[in-house]
């Protein structure tokens, strides 16, 4: 009797460890087919649930064999139902698509904040492009990001150079050098780097872009006085899928891109790789090129290794070698004809190697490292400037969420270091090595259910421009269903070096070395606050945010002008602050596949150093306009119109300004079947030119002077892509 019961008592126990088994799923949008993080996913019978990771994978332990009804769901896509009979057969997880359902990006989890908290909960005003503005605009550009920024609220683009076509981004009114450009949460595209960096990044292998306005150093350091853009890329996918996209243009643009992403067992692999070429043409006839001769390549492999379901490592290598041309068409053809030419070749390679690991109770480690190295020579003339920057940066970090706490603490260390390699022989070095040591602090604080606090700080030694103690805080709250309110203000600062837009349109010629003995770092403050409203009526999504900001930057690196006068470019610190603020308007709406957008943003930056000259900054439009409608059929076509206003903006030449115009494009896109997808778009459909406001070249053709530029010089360009999707 005793040896049956001990079998009974062992076969139950067999029985009740087969009985119960893990369900895995993985979580994908049905229309780009991304991993979705902060998505829950349970079994309202057994009361059990979980959220799934960064990866879209959630894992339910214990459950019992048999049917089992799963709920899946998340704000902004509609819940699902599935039955999964269990135990799973093989490893593989169980595939759940969600198709979205709404207007807003809820549910996605931003990055760049650290604390992986999803969009809805963050006290911090984020604005997040999804997976489908990034499938447009890749088809409108793919070679760079720029038209992605171009049409986000609240940024305008500067075009700096038309022999190079290099475009800085102005966000609340303060130059492109006190914007900071993260991918991944790593700071790879400052000082010399930072000038082709935005014409240097394509879109295909981006899962989202995330874009913080305000003084933001307390969480990346510096560089981030007017705000961050981090840029954050796709993971592999369980089912693998190769994404190829090629385009032509009616103005001899060429751009091949092809993106794969697959993952087997603990291992993972994305990859990109792009060539994009672009015919020197002169639109306006005076001989000078309005688009520059191109040549750029970029491949950038990623490998990942899942150690456990709780580790996850990751090495990647990004390579791009560009080369530019522009300047007076018959010398660019005929290297041996007098004539104006600039030339750019640059060289850029990076590596970044990450680990996240889950150390119990939800705490998560993560450590990063990456090495970048840039060289770029530029001839401009007669006249030419070369350099290496090798730029490093580490760090660790930990998040500890506790109670109503999600806190990060962690370290990190920058280097820096920038050398002319060949320079004209009356000018000094222009060299510069900076190191910066910094530890921060985060937590987000949910004191009620409806109100949240951030407070984070950062203190930065940076060598050799001292210590910097930057304090940050931003509050939600959310005053019913409908109605949420953000507010938040913070420190930032930058190092100084030579390298800004104004800089980058001289192309460095004639900038003399800082004189670092005498300057200071630049500072600032910053105040942002908005109302955001939405709801819905019958089938009408509506959304309606209102902000309004004020930076104040000081110790602003202005040029001399004593030097000015004899044709050199010196810095030094103004003596009074530069003050921007402002308000953006964004409403949004959609219907039954149809979805309207339009944002209006209104900018005052002035100088009070300068008695001179007009206390408004030059090239900021105070008016600024964006309204975008597109109208689709999911798996059949798509249809869209775009429209941008830029206001007159003071040119910095006395009291001279450009004129407002708009830019108007349409694009159409038809689905043939699962696999591919057929784009039609025109940008720029009326023609607008500055070169049909005035005469951008002056001289002669051998010694020319140029114009600042505030609008485009393509006029209108038509396109043609083809994507297919393996």
């Amino acid at each position: 009797m005793r040896i049956f019961l001990v079998l009974a008592l062992l076969l139950s126990s067999a029985y009740a460890a087969v009985a119960q088994s893990p369900l895995r799923v993985l979580v994908r949008d049905e229309r780009t087919k991304t991993a979705l993080p902060g998505v829950t996913v349970a079994i309202p019978a057994l009361r059990i649930g979980a959220a799934t990771d960064a990866d879209g994978r959630a894992t339910l332990p214990d459950v019992p064999a048999g049917p089992q009804q799963v709920q899946v769901g998340s704000m902004g896509y509609a819940s699902r139902t599935v039955t999964f009979t269990l135990p799973q057969t093989g490893d593989a997880p169980a595939l759940v698509e969600l198709e979205p359902s709404s207007l807003e990006l809820q549910g996605v989890v931003v990055e760049a904040t650290r604390t992986g908290s999803r969009i809805e909960d963050v006290p911090v005003r984020i604005e997040v492009l999804g997976p489908e503005e990034l499938a447009e605009k890749s088809s409108m550009r793919p070679a760079n990001i720029a038209m992605l920024l171009t049409e986000a609220s609240g940024i305008q683009p500067q075009f700096t150079s038309a022999n190079s076509g290099s475009v800085a981004f102005r966000i609340q009114g303060l130059d492109g050098r006190y914007t900071q450009l993260l991918k991944d949460g790593f700071p790879l595209f400052g000082g010399f780097s930072q000038g082709l960096s935005l014409v240097q990044v394509p879109p295909l292998d981006l899962r989202q872009v995330e874009i913080i306005k305000g003084a933001s150093s307390a969480l990346y350091g510096g560089d981030a006085i007017a705000g961050l853009v981090n840029l954050v890329s796709k993971t592999p996918t369980e089912t693998p899928e190769l994404n190829v996209l090629l385009n032509q243009t009616q103005k001899g643009g060429r751009d091949l891109t092809a993106f794969y992403t697959g993952r087997t067992g603990r291992l993972g692999l994305t990859l990109l790789a792009t060539q994009n070429t672009q015919q020197a043409r002169d639109v306006s006839g005076d001989r000078f090129t309005d688009l520059p001769q191109v040549q750029a390549t970029t491949v950038n492999p990623r490998l990942y290794f899942y150690a456990t379901d709780s580790t996850t490592l990751y090495a990647g290598l990004n390579a791009t070698v560009d080369a530019r041309a522009g300047g007076y068409l018959p010398a660019l053809d005929n290297p041996t004809a007098a004539g104006y030419t600039e030339r750019n070749r640059s060289e850029r390679y990076n590596t970044q190697l990450r680990l996240d690991s889950h150390v119990g109770r939800k705490r998560v480690l993560t450590l990063k490292n990456s090495v970048s190295g840039f060289t770029r020579r530029i001839e401009a003339g007669g006249q030419y400037f070369a350099g290496r920057q090798l730029s490093t940066y580490s760090e660790a970090s930990l998040l500890l969420p506790f109670g109503a706490h999600r806190a990060v603490f962690g370290a990190n260390v920058l280097t820096d270091d920038f050398r002319e390699t060949d320079r004209a022989p009356a000018l000094a070095a222009r060299d510069y090595r900076y190191q910066t040591y910094g530890l921060f602090a985060q937590d987000d604080w949910r004191i009620l259910q409806n109100l949240t606090l951030q407070a984070g700080l950062r203190t930065d030694y940076q060598r050799p421009y001292g210590l910097f103690v930057l304090p940050r805080f931003s509050a939600l709250y959310k005053a019913g269903e409908h109605v949420s309110l953000r507010a938040g203000g913070g420190f930032g600062y930058k190092a100084p070096t030579i390298f800004s837009s104004a800089t980058e349109q001289q192309a460095y010629v004639n900038v003399l070395p800082l004189d670092v003995a005498k300057l200071q770092a630049e500072t600032s403050q910053g105040l942002n606050a908005d109302v955001t409203v939405r709801g819905r009526l019958g089938e009408l999504n509506a959304s309606l945010n209102q902000a309004v900001f004020y930076t104040r930057l000081n110790h602003t690196l202005i040029p001399d002008p004593a030097q000015l006068a004899r044709g050199l470019t010196h810095f030094r610190n103004a003596p009074t602050p530069i003050t921007a603020r402002g308000l953006e308007t964004n409403l949004r709406l959609a219907v039954e596949g149809l979805q309207f957008f339009t944002a209006y943003t209104f900018t005052d930056t002035r100088q009070t150093y300068d008695p001179v000259q007009p206390a408004e900054l030059p090239f900021v439009s105070r008016h600024r306009l964006v309204l975008t409608t597109v109208f689709e059929q999911e798996k059949n076509f798509r249809l869209g119109l775009e429209g941008t206003y830029n206001g007159p903006q003071y040119l910095g030449e006395g009291a001279r300004q450009g004129q407002g115009f708009w830019l108007l494009g349409v694009l159409g896109e038809k689905m043939f079947a699962p696999h591919f997808s057929v784009v039609l778009n025109v940008e720029n459909f009326l023609d607008v030119r500055q070169t049909r406001f005035e005469s951008v070249v002056l001289g002669t053709p051998t010694s020319p002077t140029f114009r600042p530029l505030y609008a485009p010089l393509d006029g209108i360009v038509a396109n043609a892509a083809l994507k297919i999707t393996l």
